[in-house]
């Protein structure tokens, strides 16, 4: 590469940012997933049209058309990753030894595309679980590229030699667990799901009652309609509590046109009504309540007496909790799991009560485990689960304290049983291939990918199978254990026959491993056409992205997401695929686990021994860049030393990530922080690592129903944060920086708002102009000495950003600048958050920050034009044309419309937006000079305000046109 300015650097990039978030938004959803995405759960992986459009970007010229840059990242097609990039002839030597390096890999969204234009690609992950999943992704099928002669659907094709035997020896492990004798026992053929749940034994009349959260067993909704409702309830019987199955479609036929009271549930369908019983425990409320004897079950102490309030006891325990710690320690007196219904495929799902005998095959089950714990089998995960983060892993609050835990007893057994199939394919697949004469490292090699993908069939197929998964009543489906940001306490969990062919099975899981693999190969076999001839470079490494201890060699370019400050615990919860990975891709004596595949991420060297590494959190925990204050807890003031780690860490990568770029090369990282602290931390971080920042944009990255969403600005978008080396040393007086950073925030402001950019990319364009100037220096001074960035963010930075928006905005509708800083706060409010129509727009705390330190508004002045929920904060705006419905809200912020008192520039132009509903032309205008004579500063300001919002595509838009219309006003 040369120094010559890349496209990423410039403003250019916005033209197109908007189509790239369009389809990056789209490909987090539905059909345009790319399939191997569903090979296993991860929580976060990168739209790959975003990831693409970032490389390309980053490698061409300022000077490219950019519609030719469309063109060549397939903006314009429907579903662009599933089309090669289109690199034009004149264009090809901008990729041509180029050298890519991803220091925080993921799941591999950015090494993939980087392989697909033909780049040399190095991707690093700390996690032993991460740099799995990325030889899966990346490597093997780089690597196992021939094609082989098979039979597939009666014909004979050429296919790839590595789909063709995972999918082969797939079968094998299925065909296998099937035979199996244990196996064949716990499962009925025609049982695709059972839902269960615990049972307690009662402290006040010591019988067994069930202890349900739903009893809903289906509510589908249709387009005209519900299709499906259905639920169980329980009947006593003697000392039992029996459960009945009331299937409404049964019991009246077609229920398109039922009335459903969820809340209360109620179902009233062709004159017939049904009562589905409400949950007889709250956990939040500590509460359970007996189905045979109505009382309710409350507090325990260690002595297991039971108390139906605290009082003035100390180290009272909720009787649940304290039943079901009991129960992982061995004593089964006081709970035990129960299957509660059974859901068969029939055409369509049919529910039936589970039986007795149903339940004994748990029981038989839980014999065959005890046997393999006695025998100190290897292959039953006893590894601890943390216990310092519970917000994360709730479910150790109730004595899940070690993996095994979240399994019933047929869960268990079935997965140990997969682990030794798994394990028997990789020495089958070795043999196999020495017999057909190839060298003992490529066999190995071979046989190490066959296993890798079947143990991460295992471990989506684990996900689908623990007490923490629920069944999903309104798509009939189970949902998986990590659907949420933690392992949560469910208390209708799933068990699911391995054999049936629904969501999550085995069956199921092997599919999604094929399918991923056949799309990834693919994909590369399609690649850019000026590189199919070219073997594919990557190189996947197990490392740490603050050392990066495994590299000697300069990159062109280093696009990269690193952690974020509040991210999933990555570390503890993927250790619920590592103790299985561990033992599937390891060798076993019985009694201890041998190394065998990735021996560097299931073991470390202690002198001359190699020692198994038992969990990532007790390895790395410390060593992710996190702040988690969990991980602390022998600290005092454990928070924030926590946040101090991370500011450290991730200055630490940045150092070390500055250290393998090339002198004129590139790093583009994605940001997911808009927080005050986080750009004080991105800008220092930067800076210690002698860099510049030279453009930012925003890029959608998370699904709008993402698990890691970070803040109401951010709920699916990242900032990507692009540097450069910083060539020499400077510091600067702050005096004679801040014309600098006045003009730049005004010239990207203006230039964005004149473009008619909104939202998210008028705040983070605005910030590149503030970002450019700070980072350029390596000290700014004061008279008093080196001043902080937090400093200078709040007291100049912020303050800057929000008059040089409202300057832009001003400017384009051609009247001065607003002036009133509770004007200026709700029109920022107005133009930078929320889409427009009549939702709401919603804000976090971070965003409140924002606005209070842009405007210099005091937070507790501020909240009166917002609605507080917790930490969302709603904007007190108008949202309807409704005279009626508008008088109601004026009054709801004590405005009088009859007699109004007006507080600030808002209430005014609330007032002539209601009054442009009610009053003729000639009214309203007397109305105005009445009032605007009463409070001439809050009238001009209001005037102000409506020329901005006016093009606004909401109600209160529409009626600032109207005002001004009336008043003649508009330019």
């Amino acid at each position: 590469m040369s120094n010559t300015k890349r496209l990423v650097e410039t403003t250019k990039i916005y033209e197109v940012i908007n189509k790239i978030n369009e389809k990056s938004g789209k490909e987090k959803q539905g059909g345009a997933r790319p399939p191997h995405w569903e090979m296993v759960f991860w929580w976060t992986r990168k739209p790959l049209i975003g990831a693409r459009a970032v490389i390309v970007a980053s490698l061409l010229p300022e000077l490219v058309d950019i519609k030719d840059f469309r063109r060549m990242i397939r903006l314009d097609a429907n579903t662009p990753h599933r089309e090669p990039v289109y690199i034009p002839e004149s264009l090809k030597g901008y990729f041509n030894e180029i050298k890519l390096l991803d220091p925080f890999a993921g799941f591999g969204s950015i090494p993939l595309e980087a392989m697909r234009m033909g780049l040399d690609v190095t991707a690093v992950e700390l996690l032993p679980t991460a740099y799995i999943f990325l030889k899966a992704v990346l490597e093997y099928p780089a690597k196992f590229r021939e094609t082989v002669e098979a039979v597939k659907d009666r014909r004979r094709v050429l296919m790839s030699r590595l789909i063709y035997d995972v999918e082969r020896w797939g079968q094998w492990v299925t065909e296998r667990l099937k035979e199996d004798e244990d196996i064949r026992e716990l499962y009925d053929e025609d049982v695709a799901v059972y839902i269960g749940s615990w049972e307690v034994k009662c402290p006040h009349c010591n019988k067994w009652t069930p202890v349900v959260g739903n009893w809903w067993l289906a509510r589908v909704k249709g387009n005209r309609g519900y299709k499906r409702l259905a639920y169980m309830e329980p009947v006593k019987q003697g000392d039992r509590i029996e459960i009945r199955v009331v299937d409404v479609n049964k019991e009246v036929g077609n229920v398109q046109t039922a009335k459903v009271d969820t809340k209360n549930g109620v179902i009233e369908v062709k004159g017939k009504k049904f009562v589905v019983p409400k949950p007889n425990i709250v956990a939040r409320r500590n509460e359970a309540r007996c189905l045979h004897c109505g009382n309710v079950i409350k507090y325990v102490d260690e002595s297991g007496t039971h108390y139906v309030s605290r009082g003035s006891r100390r180290n009272l325990e909720w009787y649940i909790k304290w039943a079901l710690k009991k129960y992982n320690e061995g004593d089964e007196r006081f709970a035990r799991q129960r299957l509660l219904v059974k859901v068969k495929v029939d055409k369509e799902l049919v529910f039936e009560p589970c039986s007795d005998e149903d339940n004994l095959k748990l029981e038989r089950a839980k014999e065959k485990v005890k046997k393999l714990i006695d025998e100190g089998d290897a292959d039953v995960p006893l590894e601890e689960i943390p216990q310092y983060d519970p917000r994360s892993i709730w479910v150790v609050n109730y004595g899940f304290v070690r993996w095994m835990h979240l399994f019933n007893p047929r869960q268990l057994l079935t997965l140990v049983k997969l682990v030794k199939l798994i394990r028997e394919v990789g020495k089958r697949v070795e043999k196999e291939k020495l017999v057909e004469g190839w060298s003992e490292d490529k066999a190995f090699s071979y046989a190490e990918a066959i296993a890798t993908y079947l143990a991460i069939a295992l471990c989506k197929y684990a996900d689908f199978l623990t007490l923490s998964t629920a069944y999903n009543v309104g798509f009939l489906i189970v949902q998986h254990t990590l659907a949420l940001r933690g392992i949560a306490m469910n208390w209708n969990w799933t068990d699911a026959n391995p054999f049936a062919n629904i969501t999550g099975s085995l069956i199921r899981s092997l599919n999604n491993s094929f399918n991923g693999l056949d799309y990834i190969v693919s994909s590369l076999n399609s690649a850019t056409p000026h590189n199919q001839e070219k073997e594919i470079q990557i190189k996947t490494l197990l490392d740490d992205a603050t050392t990066l201890n495994k590299l000697n060699e300069k990159f062109d370019i280093i696009v990269t997401d690193p952690p974020y400050a509040y991210d999933v615990a990555y570390t503890e919860l993927s250790d619920f695929y590592y103790v299985w990975l561990k033992r599937a891709l390891s060798d076993s004596d019985g009694k201890k686990l041998i190394p065998r595949f990735h021996k560097e991420a299931f073991f470390k060297k202690v002198g001359a021994k190699l020692v198994e590494i038992k969990t990532q959190w007790q390895e790395f925990a410390k060593r992710e860049i996190s702040e988690n204050p969990g991980r602390f807890l022998d600290e005092e003031n454990r928070s924030e030393v926590a946040r101090k780690h991370f500011g450290e860490l991730f200055s630490q990568a940045l150092i070390s990530i500055r250290e393998h770029l090339k002198e004129d090369g590139i790093i583009a990282l994605y940001y997911a922080h808009t927080s005050f602290e986080a750009w004080a931390n991105l800008i220092d971080a930067v800076r210690k690592a002698g860099l510049q920042i030279v453009n930012t944009f925003p890029l959608t990255t998370e699904s709008q129903q993402s698990i890691v969403r970070r803040g109401k600005l951010s709920l699916d978008t990242s900032i990507v944060v692009v540097c450069r080396r910083l060539t020499e040393k400077k510091e600067a007086m702050l005096t004679d920086i801040l014309p600098e950073l006045e003009r730049e925030t005004r010239k990207y402001a203006e230039f964005l708002v004149s473009r008619n950019f909104v939202g998210a990319d008028v705040l983070v364009g605005t910030m590149t102009g503030a970002l450019k100037i700070l980072t350029k220096y390596s000290r700014i001074l004061t008279p008093a000495g080196e001043i902080s960035t937090v400093k200078i963010l709040e007291e100049y930075v912020y303050p800057y950003v929000g008059q040089a928006i409202a300057y832009a905005y001003s400017r384009k509708s051609d009247v001065s600048p607003i002036q009133d800083s509770n004007a200026l706060l709700y029109t920022l409010a107005k133009v930078l958050f929320g889409s427009n129509g009549v939702k709401a727009r919603k804000m976090g705390s971070g965003e409140i920050v924002l606005l209070c330190l842009s405007t210099k508004v005091e937070r507790a002045k501020a909240m009166q034009f917002f609605d507080r929920n917790r930490e969302e904060y709603t904007l007190k705006e108008i949202k309807t044309t409704n005279p009626k419905e508008l008088r109601r809200f004026l009054i709801s912020k004590k405005i009088n419309p009859d007699n109004p008192i007006i507080k600030n520039p808002v209430d005014f132009l609330h007032l002539m937006c209601y009054y442009s509903l009610l009053m003729t032309p000639n009214e309203l205008r007397e109305k105005y000079n009445e009032l605007s004579y009463k409070y001439p500063k809050e009238a001009d300001e209001a005037v102000k305000m409506a020329y901005v919002l006016y093009s606004l595509k909401d109600p209160e838009g529409e009626l600032c046109r109207r005002f001004l219309n009336t008043l003649r006003l508009v330019k």
